[in-house]
């Protein structure tokens, strides 16, 4: 399967006789404004870091954002024209989106545009990444779906936390991640990315001195394959594995209340009128609690995600239709609001802190990224290079022992001094 990649907006060329032959280029289709030349040798990078995959690209006549998230202050009118006079010349394959239908502008290189890069000598050593920020703030509302990022000030945490964050990019962008085929021949080689940590902008009166508090992901562009996919990434030539954190919603929220992870076996181990709840439905309800406001809003939007994964995608996957009706049969026998309330009994040091709210619902999770990052560190640290995906660890098969032994163990550290209070 292919998958798109982002347009990413950090990439420039850094010899200037390319820079010569990128605006020579732009007056032969039809590019006069240097800031169209611009947004030009920002695609051109982008499709040549991308080989032969599709780009997702905008035609929303809005700002591409502030020098933070757009360091080359490249414009939305830019990126139009020059993505429609490199597809009238010939040299991408242009596919419109639709608002309606949902689906996204992709451009991709024609075999004209591969020419240009032989006949003009690119390489990967000719493309720097300008990076403006390893710290991205949105707002907590989307806006027809889309993100919208806001500027801000730094503090003494980002700062430090963009120092950590620049060595364990610089560790990666030095590492050879090479996605293969299922055949062992190299497909995907991630390269020339930007590392950053992705924050949701809240008020929150329970919180002081909270900046850079939510969300906290870092989503690389690995993190949309499929697991059977990921399974065939290698890191300097070599097999890795991919490491889960045990039961880590819960757990994170044990470590940063109580110090320590769940200490009596399994968290989502639940017996209900001797009915031993499957597990997948204990965790649904655990996760989908930390940004609920009632346990009536909790059990609507467990259901409303079965029913999304098995019915409302193109392809559901068998495991998805499975659960969804092993959901269905299992709820005739225990009522929603019965499996919550055992789970919350099972759980007295934590409870309180379920069903408080959707900042909460970005605020536990923070926790949960806090920790994951305090591994990255220590590896990082170590000179051992992990890709994560969530509350997963992408490393070398060699290092499975360490990470094994670390990922479940390694503390929540409150690195911003911050004060919470269940009120």
């Amino acid at each position: 399967m292919s998958y798109p990649s982002k347009l990413d907006l950090f990439l420039d060329v850094n010899m200037p006789h390319l820079e010569e032959l990128i605006a020579q280029l732009g007056k032969d289709i039809g590019l006069r404004d240097k800031r169209q030349i611009k947004g030009l040798r920002l695609l051109l990078c982008n499709l040549y870091i991308q080989g032969d995959r599709q780009i997702f690209v905008s035609r929303r006549k809005q700002s591409l954002g502030t020098k933070k998230y757009n360091p080359l202050d490249i414009g939305y009118r830019s990126i139009i024209s020059s993505v429609d006079a490199l597809d009238e010349a010939g040299y991408i394959l242009q596919k419109k989106g639709s608002y309606d239908e949902g689906k996204q502008t992709t451009i991709e290189p024609t075999d004209n545009l591969r020419e240009w890069f032989k006949w003009t000598g690119w390489s990967n050593a000719a493309i720097d990444k300008k990076v403006g920020t390893y710290i991205t703030l949105r707002k907590k509302d989307k806006v027809k779906g889309k993100p919208v990022y806001i500027d801000f000030e730094d503090t003494d945490y980002s700062r430090w936390l963009s120092n950590e964050i620049r060595q364990y990019d610089r560790l990666l962008n030095n590492t050879e991640i090479v996605l293969n085929s299922i055949h062992g021949i190299p497909e995907r080689v991630f390269k020339r990315f930007t590392v950053q940590r992705k924050f949701i902008n809240h008020s929150f009166k329970d919180l002081v001195d909270g900046e850079f508090a939510f969300g906290g992901r870092i989503p690389g562009p690995w993190s949309n394959l499929a697991s059977e996919d990921r399974a065939r990434i290698t890191l300097n030539g070599e097999p890795t594995i991919e490491l889960d954190r045990t039961a880590s919603h819960i757990n994170a929220m044990y470590q940063v209340i109580t110090g320590a992870p769940y200490e009596n076996g399994d968290p989502y181990h639940l017996i209900v009128d001797n009915y031993l709840v499957p597990r997948h439905i204990v965790k649904n309800f655990s996760s989908f609690m930390q940004g609920s406001i009632s346990l009536q809003g909790a059990s609507k939007s467990v259901i409303n995600s079965y029913k999304r994964e098995a019915l409302e995608v193109k392809e559901p996957k068998e495991k998805d239709i499975k659960q969804y009706e092993e959901y269905l049969e299992f709820k005739k026998k225990v009522p929603p609001l019965t499996i919550i309330n055992a789970f919350l009994d099972k759980h007295p040091k934590v409870r309180d802190y379920y069903n408080r709210g959707k900042a909460w619902g970005d605020f536990i999770p923070c926790w949960e990224s806090d920790i994951v990052f305090e591994v990255i560190m220590e590896l990082t640290k170590r000179g051992i290079p992990c890709l994560t995906v969530y509350d997963s660890f992408i490393v070398p098969l060699k290092h499975k022992e360490y990470v094994d032994s670390i990922k479940d163990i390694t503390p929540y550290v409150n690195r911003r001094g911050s004060n919470f209070r269940v009120t």
